[in-house]
């Protein structure tokens, strides 16, 4: 595998295309990447996100831009190729790929619900197409099996410690800080509404100020912060929050390794995958409820010796899953499916 084309929706700093372009270019491999972005900027611009324009028009538009992605595919032609944005990519367009080697795709979101940034026909059409489909919930990837997906694997996300590690202050100025954004389901408000009267830091977009009906949260929120900015803010903090998203309840999120990664003690709402990668009270916290967050943090705030050993114990296990681990995976698997005799996908060409 000496040539891999990475497809993604741009390669904005700490997005899993530009993480996985670093990682496959520290293990030798020559890189190639298409954004979305500039081979389509108005679909991925907010332009056309009105639901009826987008409806009418999302096809359209992207066959244009999956032509320029093929033309790229045949210029470059990898060996393996990386679809991290499957939205916009149609299934011709994989087969097109598939002509120059394999074609993995990671779905960094759940392709199975009926959100319309996750699912679409197309990427529904592809499920049966991918050489490889990686996603970050073994639950998943059962249900992506019994869509007919070939080659299903889990693929936890990772730590970007090139990015992210230790940056702590002798003082925090934080008992708890949250980095997340608004959620419509308005669980995230019920959690923080829990220990709200602790100091707590809250970083996120504006919805934070506009949208949100507690109280006790208006004006709480101190704006965007910088992917690079993810360690002074953890570190500013004696514990960071985890709060997962309706669609990784299933699962875990890219903040389960941020947190640990900055050696601050990661206080996460649980889940089956979660508690397979920290340990529970010896590695990370975890919490279900409001009640049972707020309870945790008091007793925590009341043994700061627990916190610093929790804490040291998270970060020795976030180092275990650093990009290089995935990407050594993902290297793997490429060779598994190139070398076996009976697979669907294999490759064309030496």
């Amino acid at each position: 595998m000496k040539k891999v084309l990475i497809v993604g929706q741009t390669l904005e700093l700490g997005r899993t295309e530009e993480l996985y372009g670093r990682g496959f270019s520290a293990l030798g491999c020559k890189v190639q990447h298409f954004t979305w972005h500039e081979a389509a900027p108005s679909l991925v611009s907010g332009l056309l996100w009105d639901k009826v324009t987008w409806r009418l028009a999302w096809q359209l538009r992207a066959k244009t831009a999956n032509q320029k992605l093929v033309e790229i595919g045949n210029q470059f032609q990898p060996d393996l190729t990386v679809v991290t944005s499957p939205d916009l990519l149609a299934p011709s367009s994989i087969q097109a790929l598939q002509q120059h080697g394999l074609v993995f795709v990671f779905f960094t979101d759940n392709p199975l619900d009926a959100h319309h940034t996750h699912s679409n026909s197309w990427v529904k059409g592809g499920l049966i197409l991918w050489d490889a489909a990686l996603i970050w919930s073994r639950e998943l990837v059962e249900r992506l099996t019994e869509n007919n997906v070939k080659k299903a694997v889990f693929h936890p996300f990772c730590s970007d410690v090139e990015y992210h590690f230790p940056k702590k202050q002798s003082n925090p100025a934080y008992d708890v800080a949250f980095i997340g954004n608004w959620d419509a389901s308005r669980k995230r408000e019920q959690y923080l509404k829990a220990i709200a009267d602790y100091k707590l830091g809250l970083w996120g977009s504006n919805y934070w100020n506009t949208h949100c009906q507690e109280p006790a949260l208006k004006n709480l929120c101190q704006g965007m912060c910088s992917y690079a900015e993810i360690p002074e803010i953890l570190g500013s903090a004696k514990m960071g929050l985890n709060i997962l998203r309706p669609q990784n309840e299933e699962g875990h999120n890219i903040r389960t390794f941020e947190i640990p990664a900055t050696q601050t003690l990661m206080l996460s709402e649980r889940s089956r995958e979660l508690l397979n990668l920290f340990v529970e009270d010896k590695e990370a916290v975890y919490f279900s409820n409001p009640e049972e967050l707020r309870n945790k943090v008091a007793y925590l705030l009341q043994n700061p010796e627990k916190i610093k050993f929790l804490a040291q114990a998270g970060y020795h296990q976030a180092l275990k899953h650093k990009i290089a681990e995935r990407i050594t995976e993902i290297a793997n698997l490429y060779q598994q499916l190139k070398s076996s005799p009976s697979s669907d996908a294999k490759v064309l060409h030496s």
